[in-house]
């Protein structure tokens, strides 16, 4: 009889709990619903499903995507191979031998269509295909990651560039030495690859994040605003680790001026880090690496510690993209504290092309 009241008392004790659980589990789906409306209520400015989640840097744009940017000023397409094309392109056609660019929003052309970046237009000079890979939101390191994997994956054999042009500019090299890019939201941040130095030597800091931002992001966007089946299901058994980001991102609006101003790696560090390991992946007998620095500001000119690493790699081509803005005559409107407009893009494809005659 004693034993029968002990094995009552522990299923009791049991489905009490469970039940608890499962009520609790329940308000929280409710709360995290409403956080997620509110965090998706503004149609995204990039085409739905255009980043997606990648283990090793944090994030990457997808290939396959076309549509109009949201306000249609510019048009949003990538190739299967995921670089960059032409709103009139075939998405799985292409040619070799062409100028591979890396870098974030300046290379990528945010705000101007594809025919007016940098990369096209050297393209088009040459009469070579361009492969464009700079990604809004990018660092170098991420710049560095995803030609590493466009090596390890074939793609770079595919293509076989001939030259390729990293994309500079003097905000990517904090943003190299923090987790927190600017991109998700301060409630739901996502944590990246990035730069940091562990006894003296400089390495990489790979992401703990998942997939699970951007899979809930993409499910709100796509669908009707209200809590449906699917979307109390997903949420529901995504609790757990949705209350786990949650808690990571606490506090963490801020952190990316903490992590960089707190990360022992020195400018100089970043950019020699990442030139050495492009010319890892790029042989010089093969390819020729151009670095063009872009300005953000008038008259805004190379830091000393970015032109002492690229110094020391003489076989590297380095462009001062300032001194192009000023010689063309371009207008400080078509660049200053902005993404390089049309005329920008066109000096700096220009300089890069005389660069390379020259050398």
């Amino acid at each position: 009889m004693k034993s029968s009241k002990t094995r009552n008392y522990i299923v009791y004790i049991i489905i009490t709990t469970v039940s608890i659980l499962f009520l609790f589990n329940v308000v929280l789906t409710f709360i995290i619903h409403n956080k997620l409306e509110k965090l998706t209520e503004k149609p995204g400015r990039w085409p739905a499903g255009a980043y997606i989640h990648d283990d090793v840097i944090g994030f990457d744009f997808a290939p396959l995507i076309s549509d109009y940017i949201s306000d249609g000023s510019f048009y949003v397409k990538s190739h299967n191979m995921g670089y960059r094309i032409n709103k009139n392109d075939d998405m799985y056609n292409y040619s070799q031998g062409g100028v591979l660019s890396l870098g974030c929003s300046f290379t990528y052309g945010d705000e101007v269509d594809c025919n007016q970046t940098f990369s096209q237009l050297i393209a088009d000079s040459l009469n070579i295909p361009a492969y464009n890979y700079g990604i809004s939101s990018f660092s170098y390191i991420h710049a560095l990651l995803k030609a590493q994997q466009l090596q390890k994956n074939g793609t770079l054999d595919s293509l076989n560039p001939k030259i390729v042009v990293l994309g500079c500019w003097k905000g990517l090299v904090n943003r190299s030495k923090t987790p927190y890019p600017p991109l998700g939201s301060n409630a739901m941040k996502l944590e990246t690859s990035y730069l940091t130095k562990i006894h003296d030597s400089v390495m990489i800091k790979f992401p703990s994040g998942s997939p699970l931002v951007f899979d809930l992001a993409h499910l709100y966007r796509a669908s009707d605003r209200g809590l449906s089946i699917r979307k109390f299901v997903k949420v529901f058994f995504s609790t757990p680790e949705i209350i786990s980001i949650f808690r990571k991102n606490l506090g963490k609006s801020n952190r990316s001026n903490f992590f960089y101003n707190s990360n022992p790696v020195s400018e100089y560090e970043v950019y020699d880090y990442y030139f050495s390991k492009i010319e890892d992946i790029f042989p010089k007998d093969d390819v020729r690496i151009v670095v063009l620095f872009m300005p953000s500001v008038p008259n805004e000119a190379p830091t000393a510690d970015m032109i002492k690493a690229a110094n020391k790699h003489p076989d590297i081509i380095f462009v001062d993209g300032n001194t192009a803005l000023n010689e063309y005559k371009v207008p400080t409107s078509e660049y200053s504290r902005k993404h390089p407009q049309p005329m920008a893009h066109k000096a700096y494809a220009d300089k890069i092309i005389e660069k390379l005659n020259q050398n």
